[in-house]
């Protein structure tokens, strides 16, 4: 099956992007105007993340929401064929902050969120940074599907550390490295999650981002990422801690969750609003 799916896509990863980009479109209005795929969550969960906002605000945010999720697939395709020059022309970053803490020896801890092209993000900082960038992720159920992205995403050299694997980030000893994590997924265990207000409701987070940087005296970064036009993107990358054992317990977190928010007022539109992030905020109990 992994093969039947590299056979279709890539002749389609080699098309130019501005012919991908019909093709978003084409998905876009099949998806939002027939299918109406996931409008109506998309609409209830951003009613309740911007209740500042007027009804005609919040459609248009939805509306250009599902343009951008159609182009991040597309652009996501176009990862089996990208050269390094054409992606590092289209997604900027000061990567000079990555380059200062491998100058101090510094291993690291990157926090981001699904902030579209997240994908372009991770394959760029492999081709920009001298550490090591391991990407942490969820294993898709599909297998085919599971080994399609992984050829995607490791192209520039990155290694995946699934969240299924105890020893994982055994792989990581020995190198000076930068660990990726999308940190606003929600957790499987929430006995083991920490609660924060997030958009206005209560949200469980994962513990794992803190807990690594902490027990390994590292680096924590948060990225955020920032669609300039169709196809460009810039990151910012901001040098939260020098070392996150030094900072008292859950502070990384609940910062981290400030900055995310700000993302999200900064660009709603750029954000993965068909997660049903807030699934579980009837479950809190404090």
């Amino acid at each position: 099956m992994y093969y039947l799916l590299l056979i279709l896509l890539y002749p389609v990863a080699l098309l130019p992007l501005r012919v991908l980009y019909v093709l978003s479109d084409l998905i876009f209005l099949v998806l939002f105007y027939i299918v109406g795929y996931r409008k109506a969550l998309v609409l209830e969960q951003l009613q309740y993340a911007f209740p500042e906002k007027g009804a005609d605000e919040l459609l248009r945010i939805r509306k250009q929401f599902f343009r951008n999720f159609c182009d991040q697939w597309m652009e996501t395709l176009k990862l089996l064929t990208i050269s390094e020059a054409q992606l590092n022309k289209r997604i900027t970053a000061n990567w000079e902050v990555f380059h200062q803490l491998y100058d101090e020896g510094k291993d690291t801890y990157a926090l981001l969120g699904h902030t579209f092209n997240w994908e372009w993000a991770n394959v760029a900082c492999q081709y920009n940074c001298r550490q090591q960038f391991a990407g942490v992720y969820m294993p898709p159920d599909n297998k085919a599907f599971d080994k399609l992205m992984q050829r995607i995403r490791t192209r520039s050299g990155v290694w995946l550390i699934s969240m299924m694997a105890k020893k994982g980030f055994a792989r990581l000893q020995g190198v000076r490295y930068i660990v990726g994590l999308i940190a606003d997924q929600n957790p499987s265990n929430l006995k083991a999650a920490v609660w924060h207000s997030f958009m206005h409701r209560p949200v469980p987070f994962f513990r794992g981002p803190e807990q690594l940087a902490t027990r390994n005296k590292a680096a924590v970064v948060f990225a955020g990422i920032e669609k300039l036009k169709r196809g460009y993107y810039k990151i910012t990358l901001y040098k939260y801690t020098d070392d996150a054992s030094q900072l008292p317990q859950g502070q990384v977190m609940q910062d981290y969750v400030r900055f995310m928010e700000l993302q999200l007022h900064h660009q709603p539109e750029n954000w993965m609003w068909t997660h049903r992030r807030w699934k579980h905020s009837d479950k809190v109990t404090s």
